[in-house]
């Protein structure tokens, strides 16, 4: 089935309002956001692969001088590179208005210094859903016009499945997350994300908490602390990322045994790695992500025609069908023999981060920095 790429209403209705006076001001007062805020507020953690928030920034205000168009920030690697193709270049044929994507950490430090530029500033960026209630709530994203409580700036417009993925030539058997945390039957480095949200998920599955159980015992204090004496037992051997494409490079050049990492990131890569690599369907998890407007393009029309066209279903799904995913049970046993039955993937719960992420991530960051 096709589906159109294009939609009239939106050039003319714009779906999000304009900031009033006071938010307008808010902008300016995040000169004296702090950095220990900005890590708390749980949109990303320093990793020594991250390019630094200040280089960074200054790489999109030196790329936004020399090329014209609407800068918006997305992930780098499969994420991005799937984008430019269905969703960028159609929209560039079909409006004539150059999108210049930047890759990003999703770090609301990073946010701080992109939001603060006058010259080509960004536009729009991508972030994880639980994430844009933060961007508001610090007045660097604009909300949404059809969105009138406090817990939201966005809609989700896009899905991407996590999964375990492992080297098939040190496994006979298809490894399960209770695997991952056996070192002494499988020596090695694993990849995880330095954020609570998946890591805190993946560590209660190692220890048997069934996937609709989860949020139950994270809920509780004897839930995260069971989720933390976890992680503990596998500390020496965390390889840490910090963003979908980190996760993947990391396998793949051989920095790690195994590792959550983004479907894509394998099922896109050549073919020899797509090979090497097992992906573990049986307990995947799936992150939901949204577009956000930041708060200096608020009554920019093109940023906002953009965003809304991004979140119609025409455009959900042309990236649900150029994106990785789950194969076809033909492929799926062709890579993982006797793979078997593959149920749903476990959904992130956004609700319950919005709620706890920055106590969540607090905790974590004191955790991880703990020798």
């Amino acid at each position: 089935m096709r589906f159109p790429l294009f939609s009239l209403p939106f050039l003319t209705t714009p779906s999000r309002q304009a900031l009033s006076s006071q938010e307008q001001g808010g902008t300016s007062s995040l000169r004296n956001f702090g950095r220990r805020k900005a890590l708390l507020a749980g949109l990303g953690c320093l990793s020594p692969l991250v390019m630094p928030t200040t280089a960074s920034a200054r790489h999109v205000q030196k790329s936004a001088k020399s090329v014209k168009g609407l800068h918006i920030l997305t992930f780098a690697g499969k994420i991005a590179e799937i984008q430019n193709k269905v969703l960028f270049k159609p929209y560039e044929q079909l409006t004539r208005q150059t999108i210049v994507p930047h890759g990003w950490n999703g770090q609301v430090f990073d946010l701080q210094h992109f939001a603060e530029q006058t010259h080509h500033a960004v536009a729009a960026v991508m972030m994880e859903c639980s994430s844009l209630r933060t961007g508001c709530t610090l007045k660097l994203l604009s909300r949404h016009q059809t969105d009138s409580s406090s817990s939201n700036c966005g809609q989700p417009s896009t899905t991407i499945d996590y999964a375990m993925a492992w080297d098939k030539a040190r496994f006979d058997n298809t490894p399960s997350w209770s695997d991952f945390w056996d070192v002494a039957r499988h020596p090695g480095r694993r990849a995880l994300r330095r954020d609570p949200r998946l890591t805190l998920e993946i560590a209660l599955l190692a220890d048997g908490v069934p996937p609709n159980a989860l949020y139950h015992a994270l809920a509780t204090p004897e839930g995260i602390d069971h989720a933390f004496l976890k992680l503990e037992q596998l500390r020496p051997y965390i390889a840490w990322w910090s963003t979908p494409e980190e996760a993947g490079r990391i396998l793949t050049s051989g920095g790690a045994l195994m590792g959550c990492v983004p479907t894509g990131e394998i099922l896109g890569t050549t073919e020899p790695n797509r090979q090497r690599f097992g992906l573990y369907w049986q307990q995947r998890l799936q992150v939901q992500y949204g577009w956000g407007v930041l708060a200096m393009a608020a009554n920019n029309p093109a940023a906002l025609a953009f965003v809304s066209w991004l979140e119609q279903p025409a455009q959900q799904q042309a990236f649900a069908n150029g994106w990785p995913s789950l194969p076809s049970m033909t492929e799926l046993n062709a890579l993982t023999p006797r793979i078997g039955h593959i149920p749903p993937p476990i959904t992130v719960d956004d609700g319950f981060w919005e709620n706890n992420l920055d106590k969540l991530t607090e905790r974590f960051q004191q955790w991880v920095r703990h020798a």
